[in-house]
Formats: structure tokens, C-alpha cells, sequence
């Protein structure tokens, strides 16, 4: 239940208060009666602390996680990554591998 109770507001923060008023309430800062002041004012409260939740939510969870994957990235090490073995072969086969490979290039190029 709302309690009545007067709070006194800086000059500058009733400026600002009142320059939502059309914003907010749709009434021209000039036509704000001291009840609709109030409103007003509760209305502004309530949406910075809308906004602040989602601020605390949303935002700053997901900079939190790109700054910290920025540090992880700083720190991590080169790692290299084992090659795959392949079987050794015989040296006859693997000469015989090679002219046969190097001949395919040579029919290639006797062709054009």
C-alpha cells in the first residue's frame, strides 16, 4: 500500500522530471499538478529500475563473458596438433610411387 509521505527533490531533478511528462503521462510539463508531479515521478523511479534489472541481466552478463573470453584468448598457449602417422613404405615401393606419380605430369605436359 502506497504511504504519503513528501520528499523534497533537487531543482534539477524536478527539471528532469518534469521534461518526461509528455513523454510518460502524455501531459505538457506546463499542465503537471503536484498529484500528477507525484505519478510522474513514481512512473520515472519505476522504469530506471526496469531498466537497471535488465541492464544487470542481460548486458552486463554477456560483456562480462566477451571480456573474459578476450583475457582467456590472451593467455592461452600454441598447442601443435599431432600428425597422423602413415605407414612407412618400402623403398622400392615408394620410388616406384614416385616415378609413376612424376610420369602422369609428363604425359601432361608432352599432351599440350
Amino acid at each position: 500500500m502506497a504511504v504519503n509521505t513528501r520528499v523534497r527533490i533537487e531543482a534539477d531533478i524536478e527539471v528532469y522530471v518534469r521534461a518526461q511528462s509528455q513523454r510518460v503521462m502524455g501531459v505538457p510539463s506546463q499542465q503537471l499538478s503536484a498529484a500528477e508531479l507525484t505519478t510522474l515521478t513514481n512512473r520515472i523511479i519505476y522504469e530506471h529500475k526496469l531498466a537497471q534489472s535488465m541492464l544487470k541481466q542481460e548486458l552486463i552478463p554477456r560483456l562480462w563473458g566477451w571480456l573474459k573470453g578476450l583475457v582467456a584468448g590472451s593467455n592461452s598457449k600454441v598447442v601443435a596438433i599431432a600428425k597422423a602417422q602413415q605407414p612407412a613404405l618400402p623403398e622400392s615401393e615408394d620410388q616406384d610411387f614416385i616415378s609413376d606419380f612424376a610420369a602422369q605430369f609428363e604425359e601432361d605436359n608432352h599432351a599440350a
